[in-house]
């Protein structure tokens, strides 16, 4: 099965900038990858104290940061700092170094309707799958929702799940999106299944717990409560073809609405991403 070989974190060296290091330090194990850690100074229009010392001098207090995190020193990151927009910053390195996954902290929300965050940034800047880390690392994740709609990017969406969580259940979900005014509509226990079919073919179901749900709702509140119900769900995994404008356009809707309110981890995966089997390739 493939896998990740080239992570690279971004990282603002903010408290809980922890969470992000701590699981981008756990899937270069995992995976045997490589990975970078970049700090972009002044990203955003906000300058921090730190961001007045050369960057030899802030590469070195990424050095100690990361110094802190169980595991790191084996897996030997390197860092880099760098002037200029975060998301610029991440999508030519990613670039530079042909890097198959970018990681970043997930911030609080924004104050401001539809602003767009660091984050949303990052996604719009480059192709590659996005991790948003929120929740503390305690090891591989051991589950995933993976919500599907059975466009082309379902299955790019399914394999870079099965990538990204080898071992582990895994839910696949489809919401059947209905107005208030088709009145309570039940969905035979099979529905689906021709469409879902496919998707099972490219997580193999041979060796993994895989299952399949169908919801009637709206998409996002859907997610919310398939997330909030047990056993606690410790990834989503979910496409987006949001490439331009403001706000939640840059993610499209349901991936901003998702990345606001889910406490998990969420794995954003783009039309243009690069499929699991091109992952790692020079």
């Amino acid at each position: 099965m493939s896998s990740f070989k080239r992570l690279l974190l971004a990282t603002n060296l903010e408290p809980h900038s922890d969470r992000a290091m701590e699981r981008a330090v756990q899937l270069a194990q995992q995976f045997d990858a490589g990975l970078t850690v970049l700090y972009a100074v002044g990203s955003g229009g906000i300058r921090r104290l730190r961001d007045t010392l050369p960057l030899h001098h802030i590469e070195t207090e990424m050095r100690r940061h990361l110094d802190t995190i169980p595991g790191a020193r084996d897996v030997a990151p390197m860092v880099v700092a760098v002037r200029g927009e975060v998301e610029n910053a991440m999508a030519e390195y990613a670039r530079l170094w042909k890097a198959d996954l970018m990681i970043a902290g997930r911030p609080q929300p924004p104050d401001m309707p539809f602003s767009v965050t660091s984050v949303e940034r990052i996604c719009v800047a480059s192709s590659l799958p996005l991790l948003t880390v929120s929740s503390k690392c305690f090891g591989p994740y051991g589950n995933a929702l993976v919500p599907v709609d059975f466009s082309p990017i379902a299955r790019k969406v399914a394999a870079t799940a099965a990538a990204m969580v080898p071992v582990g259940s895994m839910e696949l979900l489809y919401v059947y999106d209905l107005p208030s005014s088709a009145g309570d509509i039940r969905l035979e226990a099979d529905a689906f299944a021709d469409d879902f079919a496919p998707l099972l073919g490219e997580i193999g179901v041979k060796h993994r717990l895989v299952s399949t749900r169908t919801m009637v709702g709206t998409p996002v509140e859907s997610i919310v409560r398939a997330v909030s119900a047990p056993p606690a769900t410790e990834l989503v995994v979910m496409g987006t073809s949001g490439r331009s404008g403001v706000g939640r356009a840059l993610v499209g809707s349901v991936a901003h609405e998702v990345l606001e309110r889910l406490p998990c981890d969420v794995l954003i995966v783009k039309s243009d991403s690069p499929v699991p089997n091109q992952l790692g390739s020079s």
